[in-house]
């Protein structure tokens, strides 16, 4: 006779869950941090860090239930955005560009979306592909999961072969018009541009992508009017390829923050921490990501006979060298996943070892979210990169470590096993607290606490009780936690 109320409750339980997990209902719209112009945050101020999946073909490659699998798996393990792109940098236009076999255009018009009366999945004549976007984009926003869509793979926009999509203004500003006005009501996307190609790639490739920005913006406002202006403040935009878009855009209107790629040629990629620096040291800065880092089994400079493949070490370096040197977040990426290949789906890039959903759960998956974790548990807004504290030990090449410190903590990585003094007196406090923590666990060992003065040197711990002796070399990395004791973490 209880079995209704118990049901009654979970049921209303599940369903306060559901609306705690999406942040924009509480906090408002993601936009630039006010208090620190290198950060994201929410219209209420709390931070916000972006951990991304390179998610590129899931919406031509995957049918519902596995795009629902995906998105459960990548929420659980904490990520809060899916770069994934609208048009493929393979199959693209009046072609079969998704699992059901619907085409993105009309005779490939870029113009001419291919949309079709009524949205029933079970109705092949009804549901198109951009049902099945917004099916995904309905998926993501209940989870509490944003969908960052690059509109085109570059090379439709600025090509270095001879099809291109995007030929004009007009194109590219109507195209960019039907998306932002189609998703204007959805609270959970952003844009980022491009895609690899460089946007100078193209005489007008500039314009071109300009243009499609206008558009968006115009089509979120349900403006038409391609005057070269538009109100950007409803948007949230960026651009995506090898080098940061603030080479290009920095002082654009439209560009919120800066998007780069340490990408695939080689392990210890320093680029990881330059090109952060590089962003951070602008005038007038941005919030700027790693938005295409090595990928997790992905052959190292492409070649996994002669190179072998990347593995969860190089992750996490990418990804704390990133992070503490200033980005507002870090982009993971797996070769299984990006293309979700499996023994039914042909694959667009060779040497790809296990499926993508095996690939789900490889580690490098699982310890970027542990880094996440780190850096919402301490303020994050007032944090500045500075590698000053590091006196001695701070490497070069693979064995860099980088600092980060607020105004009462501070973190160092030690990618391998660094002997490293630090500068203290700089953080809060009279005492300060030091701990160890384990970037492949999340475990936080305490060291002691010490006068917050003068300086102190660090020895890393033992990677086991069983390799007490093993404190060096790659695979050996460690975050150094130094921080007020009075903020009882």
């Amino acid at each position: 006779m209880k079995a209704k109320p118990i049901l009654s409750f979970l049921f209303a339980l599940l369903f306060c869950l559901t609306l705690q997990a999406q942040p924009w209902k509480e906090h408002g719209r993601l936009q630039i941090s006010k208090e620190n112009p290198h950060y994201l945050s929410f219209q209420d101020g709390k931070p916000f860090f972006w951990l991304a999946d390179t998610g590129w073909e899931m919406l031509h490659r995957l049918n519902r239930a596995e795009i629902e699998t995906y998105l459960e798996n990548r929420r659980t393990k904490g990520f809060n955005v899916i770069q994934t792109v609208l048009i493929s940098e393979f199959i693209h236009s009046d072609k079969l560009t998704n699992y059901y076999n619907d085409s993105i255009f009309i005779n490939e018009n870029t113009e001419r979306p291919a949309v079709t009366p009524g949205n029933n999945p079970d109705n092949a004549k009804e549901y198109d592909y951009w049902d099945h976007v917004d099916y995904a984009v309905k998926t993501a926003e209940s989870k509490g999961i944003y969908l960052a869509f690059l509109p085109s793979w570059g090379e439709w926009v600025t090509p270095r072969s001879d099809k291109a999509l995007f030929n004009t203004n007009e194109q590219a500003y109507n195209y960019g018009w039907f998306l932002g006005n189609r998703y204007r009501s959805s609270p959970n996307v952003i844009w980022i541009l491009g895609g690899d190609r460089h946007p100078d790639e193209r005489s007008n490739g500039l314009e071109l992508w300009r243009a499609m920005a206008e558009g968006i913006a115009d089509g979120t406002n349900n403006i038409k009017k391609m005057d070269g202006k538009a109100d950007y403040s409803t948007t949230l935009m960026s651009f995506h390829c090898f080098e940061s878009s603030s080479k290009w855009f920095h002082h654009d209107d439209w560009l919120d923050f800066h998007c780069w790629g340490s990408y695939h040629a080689e392990v210890n990629n320093t680029r990881s921490f330059l090109a952060t620096i590089s962003d951070w040291n602008l005038p007038n800065p941005k919030p700027t990501i790693n938005s295409e880092p090595n990928y997790e089994g992905h052959g190292i400079n492409y070649a996994i006979d002669d190179n072998g493949i990347f593995t969860s070490t190089d992750v996490r370096m990418a990804a704390y060298w990133t992070v503490f040197s200033g980005a507002a977040g870090f982009t993971y990426g797996a070769q299984p996943i990006w293309q979700f290949t499996d023994e039914t789906r042909k694959k667009l890039s060779s040497k790809t070892y296990m499926n993508w959903k095996e690939g789900m759960d490889l580690p490098g998956a699982f310890q970027v979210g542990i880094l996440k974790k780190l850096m919402e548990s301490y303020p994050m807004t007032d944090l500045i990169p500075d590698q000053s504290l590091i006196l001695a030990g701070q490497g070069d090449c693979g064995s860099y470590s980088c600092a980060i410190r607020g105004k009462s903590h501070l973190f160092v990585y030690i990618p391998t096993g660094n002997h490293t003094t630090i500068k203290l007196g700089i953080i809060s406090g009279t005492t300060m607290k030091a701990s160890w923590f384990d970037p492949r666990t999340g475990n936080k060992t305490k060291i002691g606490e010490f006068d917050n003065s003068g300086e102190k040197s660090f020895e890393v711990p033992g990677m086991s009780k069983n390799l007490s002796w093993l404190r060096s070399g790659r695979g050996c990395d460690w975050v150094l936690i130094l921080e007020d004791v009075a903020l009882n973490q």
